[in-house]
């Protein structure tokens, strides 16, 4: 009898396994997957962190430390000018002299500038170009006022020819010592402010670029993730790749925003809003250096010619029209005719806001007004009435007017440019937290999509 043997069955479709080099091969390229997408993650974080370091640096710079050197180099200027215009009036009215061998308000200014000294030094970066100023001005300081002490002393003896002659010579310690230094000052954190933020600029465009192509390549790894991941599993979305793709748009999109905005408005505050709040720093000193002249001026009227001429050329830096035009008239009426020039011209050209605008003409027509009143001043003395105009200088109406006025034009201005710094800072204020938060939750969602179809595989 034969025995016919039925075929054996096929193995279940379960039982059949894949190669063994596919059985190894898989589960290597999710793992090498998991550290092939942190990489990229890990890279787009560091270009955002280095990204903000950098801004915040010149925003810190450019924004606060270079801005107040320059602020308390125009403050000692003006403090400087502001004790030589003293000197002319305790002279002219002869004030009585304090133990201390000065005046009572020559003191007080002294006690003044002495702080905003000592508050520049202990400020100021370190290095000679900011220090040396500083000591040359002390120094020189000592010689001024031992000059200034002989010509108080000389004027309360009645020796009033001396008392000129030594002021005379204090004058030059001040106009040729003194004064240049200050603007040493000003120049040193110029430059530091400049440099800083050109930099920032050069720094700000390759970062950018940096970030951008991290993060372009961030978004093209976590997307291969997903096809590759869809490739094997049959699968065509994996939600925590998803969630990573969506985190990562939204980080990349948030952080060049911000960084960009920060950088438009530290830009807004260099560019538009901070030459004329230095110029108008520097126009409060050329008045007081202009008031200084004419009362050099009336102390000695024998010797006119040269207190005219820097009297003239103080006038000059605030604000002079083409030859022709009648400057006082055109100051007066506010207007700045092409071919104008002067801190107050430019600084009226730059248009910072319209009350910066308004407070820049209101002092220009006080500047107007306080060329009327030299012209009063000087009519009176040619006449023969001194005592008038030296009433008329003590007064000091338009002059105070004007100081006022370049005050208020200077804080107008001030805050605009205080406003884009703030607006700088509190633009990357949250980025960096921001961006590694995102980061860790990427690198958590990538590798929990992976791994999730690591298990599943080996199951």
């Amino acid at each position: 009898m034969t025995s016919v043997l039925a075929p054996a069955p096929a193995p279940a479709a379960s039982a059949v396994q894949p190669p063994a080099w596919r059985r190894t091969a898989t589960p290597l390229l999710l793992r090498a997957a998991m550290v092939l997408t942190c990489v990229p993650i890990a890279v787009f974080a560091l270009a955002v962190h280095l990204g903000v370091a950098r801004d915040e640096s010149a925003v810190e710079t450019v924004g606060r430390d270079a801005t107040g050197g320059i602020t308390a180099a125009q403050e000692i200027k003006s403090n400087l000018a502001a004790l030589d215009g003293i000197v002319v009036e305790d002279l002219l009215e002869s004030a009585p002299l304090a133990s201390s061998g000065y005046p009572d308000d020559y003191d007080a200014m002294r006690r003044e500038l002495d702080e905003t000294l000592v508050a520049a030094a202990s400020e100021a970066p370190p290095g000679p170009a900011y220090e040396q100023p500083l000591v040359n001005i002390d120094y020189a300081l000592g010689h001024y006022h031992a000059l200034l002490r002989d010509s108080f002393a000389a004027g309360a003896g009645g020796e009033t020819a001396q008392a000129a002659a030594l002021y005379a010579q204090a004058h030059d310690v001040m106009d040729g010592t003194l004064l240049p230094q200050a603007d040493f000052f000003d120049k040193a954190n110029t430059y530091v402010l400049n440099n800083a933020y050109d930099r920032h600029k050069a720094d700000s465009a390759s970062t950018g670029l940096v970030i951008f192509a991290a993060w372009l390549v961030l978004m093209v790894v976590i997307i291969a993730m997903q096809v590759l991941v869809a490739w094997k599993f049959r699968r065509m979305v994996n939600v925590a790749l998803a969630a990573a793709t969506v985190i990562g748009l939204a980080s990349g999109i948030f952080a060049l925003a911000q960084l960009d905005s920060s950088s438009s408005s530290l830009s807004a505050a260099r560019e538009h809003a901070f030459d004329p709040v230095h110029q108008l720093a520097r126009a409060r000193a050329t008045v007081v250096s202009a008031r200084q002249a004419q009362g050099l001026w009336l102390l000695d009227p024998s010797d006119a010619a040269p207190a005219q001429a820097d009297f003239t050329t103080e006038a000059g830096r605030l604000f002079r029209v083409r030859a022709g035009s009648d400057l006082m008239s055109t100051a007066q009426a506010g207007e700045v005719p092409d071919g104008a020039g002067g801190y107050l011209a430019t600084v009226l050209r730059t248009a910072v806001s319209e009350d910066g605008d308004e407070a820049a003409r209101d002092s220009l027509v006080a500047f107007g007004d306080f060329l009327d009143d030299d012209k009063v001043l000087r009519g009176l003395v040619a006449s023969g009435d001194g005592a008038a105009a030296e009433a008329l200088f003590r007064g000091g109406r338009a002059f105070a007017e004007l100081t006022d006025a370049l005050d208020h034009a200077q804080a107008v201005d001030q805050r605009t440019f205080d406003a884009h710094v703030a607006a700088a800072v509190a633009a990357t204020r949250h980025v960096d937290v921001v961006n590694l938060v995102a980061a860790a939750a990427m690198a958590a969602l990538a590798v929990l999509g992976l791994y999730v179809r690591l298990r599943e595989y080996r199951h």
